[in-house]
């Protein structure tokens, strides 16, 4: 059982890095109540429109916007000035570790979804989004 669900929006070319093992770090810029054990839906922003996978977090690093490339370097395929400068914009850099990445076979078009509101960041997940994807 998960702690909570998330929707978080990313850009679809850095949630597929994460849904392709090819980064296991995702990187935010501001204070989160996002914890370890929680599940992640991630919603690539427009054009796409789209949820395209899960995730569950593993482990949770915060620290100064060097700190957090320092500990997170290895397991990612970005470079040290495309994250820090990043986190450098924010007030509070944190980093989730992916754990059990999931990438859904079908996305998911929000227009499939009426209801359904994309957070600027991330919000936690309408019960009834998760009935209709049948998570609940």
């Amino acid at each position: 059982m998960y702690m909570v669900t998330y929707v978080m929006s990313i850009k679809k070319e850095y949630g597929m890095n994460l849904l392709e093992h090819k980064a296991l770090w995702e990187y935010r810029r501001r204070k989160s109540r996002i914890d370890v054990g929680d599940r992640i839906l991630l919603y690539a922003t427009a054009p796409d429109s789209e949820l395209i996978g899960e995730f569950i977090v593993g482990e949770v690093i915060t620290g100064s916007p060097n700190d957090v490339w320092e500990k997170t370097k290895k397991d990612v395929c970005y470079q040290k000035n495309e994250v820090v400068p990043y986190l450098e914009s924010g007030d509070f850099p944190i980093s989730f570790k992916v754990n059990k990445p999931k990438k859904y076979q079908q996305a998911i078009s929000i227009y499939k979804i009426p209801f359904f509101r994309p957070p600027m960041s991330y919000c936690k997940a309408q019960n009834e989004l998760l009935s209709f994807l049948g998570l609940l």
